[in-house]
């Protein structure tokens, strides 16, 4: 099922979005539900590479330099933190 969603783009935006649908043939809402498609797949597909690469390099199958190459060295600090912190929890329930 379908619902219709509407927005609202500067004037400026739409005839943007108005010659690249004649460029493309299409029509402007078609190119934008096709734009939408297109970004939520790529962020689903994002998202699932984020989870195999953090779980790699927990489970030590990565380095840390390879997981910038794959996932941007920002997102992969961010994992670093998280693992480290979890490693030292385990460490320090160990101890206690």
């Amino acid at each position: 099922m379908e619902k219709i969603v509407e927005i609202g783009l500067k004037e400026t935006l739409l005839r943007d979005l108005e010659n690249i649908a004649i460029r493309y043939g299409i029509t402007k809402e078609r190119w934008i539900k096709e734009a939408i498609i297109k970004a939520l797949r790529s962020e689903k597909a994002r998202a699932k590479i984020m989870k195999i690469v953090s779980e790699d390099y927990i489970e030590g199958e990565i380095e840390f330099e390879d997981m910038t190459e794959l996932i941007g060295i920002e997102n992969a600090k961010k994992i670093r933190a998280v693992a480290e912190g979890a490693k030292r929890s385990i460490e320090d329930a160990s101890h206690a």
